[in-house]
């Protein structure tokens, strides 16, 4: 399928050969000029003989023309997380023994003597740090990327964006295919810019004033979003910062998005659109309508997917993996079972309730998803982050960071919480809450590189807090 791509690449390149198909800065290419740089690299890449390449650098036309070259020359791709500690990326190296790291200006082949078999049909490697920050190699053909990409094409054909910003870390593997390779695939372009561009610091830091300047220069129609950054283009709205004409899709996925944000991103005719996946599935499995998008679900499934709810979980099938590197009894998998507790509406939409192994069970056996708690705590500006734990041996607790660190602050959560335990039915009320002073980070593994919090990290950190004894500060 991956000739498929590099076709459709060069009939834009025929068609409009001066459109721009990526930007950086004051750099850009037009679809033509990708052309005879992919076709470059592509001979280049066919004289090595090495297979596997790593592929670590910012977010740059640097990155995407190295990516698409490798896949066209029919070799393995494996994106490094910029995110990842430097444990991480060195066991990530070792792990998928990779033979060439691209970096942000050079090659660097690499001794590692390791070379794990792949499943039949490999051309990138996804990793995923998951909850527990052991990286995990996902092996993932052409046909997984661009079956993806196809139906993302066709539940969207009639949204017409033009400009799309990559804000999310290519090697995230749903910015590189629903932001990158499907706005290559339409003839759109991709716009592209560095952390510092964009006030993004880590996983879980945002200056919004720089954050609103970027957005008003490069002006992208859509933009794919975690909910946190989501907040923040709907704060920046409602300030008059940023306006909301100049947006016709904002994609929300990687974590739940409270429905009073969804709300309020309605009210500023914000095109908000949730949608729901997983690496193991090429990245996206469901996605909202966005002419009707149904509030407070992540859309019917793509063509490529089907979805059943078995035992209160979401099942999926139609796309999966080829499989988890170093784990041959997970390969080739005819389903795959996706650990989220889910619900279909009465017309078919998907609605995600909550992780199966995060639902606390309270002391009354009343089931409690804390992405809930958490998504309405988040609605506060004073709120930062927020983590919450429970059970039956221990209080439903909340830690919390505060923005400003002052003291003072507990005022103000105290009364945040009591807002939030008036949204909430009596067995899902907190009955304590903590200020943590330290941001849960990547830094101190207390979050993923995708901004997911890592519990266990959390929870041992801060198990002083964490029992039946402890009440209320």
């Amino acid at each position: 399928m991956l000739i498929t791509f590099y076709q459709r690449l060069r009939q834009h390149a025929t068609a409009n050969p001066g459109q721009v198909a990526l930007r950086e800065h004051e750099q850009e290419l037009s679809y033509s000029q990708l052309i005879a740089v992919l076709d470059e690299l592509i001979e280049h890449y066919q004289q090595q003989t090495e297979q596997r390449f790593a592929l670590e650098a910012s977010n740059s036309i640097r990155w995407v023309v190295h990516d698409l070259a490798l896949l066209f020359a029919g070799r393995v791709v494996v994106p490094v997380p910029p995110f990842f500690t430097a444990q991480q990326r060195s066991d990530l190296l070792q792990d998928s023994g990779a033979q060439v790291l691209i970096n942000e200006t050079d090659s660097i082949f690499l001794a590692s003597s390791n070379r794990p078999e792949l499943p039949n049909g490999t051309v990138k490697i996804t990793y995923t740090s998951g909850s527990t920050g052991s990286p995990k190699g996902v092996c993932l053909s052409a046909e997984n990327l661009l079956m993806t990409v196809t139906a993302l094409a066709d539940r969207l054909s009639a949204v017409q964006v033009k400009r799309h910003l990559a804000i999310m870390p290519l090697a995230v593997l749903l910015e590189n295919i629903a932001g990158v390779y499907l706005s290559l695939w339409l003839g759109h372009e991709v716009q592209l810019a560095s952390n510092r561009v964009l006030g993004l610091s880590g996983s879980s830091s945002l200056d919004l004033q720089v954050f609103f300047n970027a957005l008003n220069t490069f002006q992208p129609e859509s933009l794919i979003l975690t909910p946190g950054l989501a907040a923040a283009v709907v704060a920046g709205t409602q300030i008059g910062a940023i306006p909301a004409s100049q947006f016709k899709l904002l994609a929300v996925g990687g974590a739940r998005l409270p429905d009073s944000l969804e709300h309020a991103a309605q009210l500023l005719n914000l095109p908000l659109v949730q949608g729901y996946g997983l690496s193991e599935f090429g990245s996206v499995v469901t996605f909202n309508n966005p002419a009707a998008p149904a509030a407070g679900t992540v859309g019917q499934p793509l063509d490529h997917a089907e979805v059943a709810i078995v035992n209160g979980e979401v099942v999926v099938k139609g796309n999966c993996m080829l499989g988890y590197l170093n784990q041959p009894s997970s390969w080739y998998p005819q389903e795959i079972l996706t650990g989220d507790f889910g619900e279909f509406d009465a017309v078919g939409n998907l609605k995600v309730l909550g992780r199966k192994k995060n639902t606390i069970v309270t002391s009354f056996g009343r089931n409690v998803d804390p992405e809930w708690l958490e998504g309405l705590l988040m609605l506060h500006p004073e709120v930062l982050q927020a983590a919450v734990f429970g059970g039956e041996e221990r209080l439903l607790t909340a830690l919390i960071v505060c923005r400003n660190s002052d003291a003072k602050n507990a005022g103000k959560i105290a009364e945040v919480v009591a807002t939030v335990n008036h949204q909430l039915p009596d067995y899902a009320q907190l009955q304590a809450w903590h200020l943590i002073h330290d941001e849960f980070s990547v830094a101190n593994q207390q979050l993923t590189g995708t901004g997911r919090l890592r519990r266990d990290a959390i929870a041992h950190a801060h198990r002083h807090l964490l029992n039946p004894i402890n009440s209320c500060v």
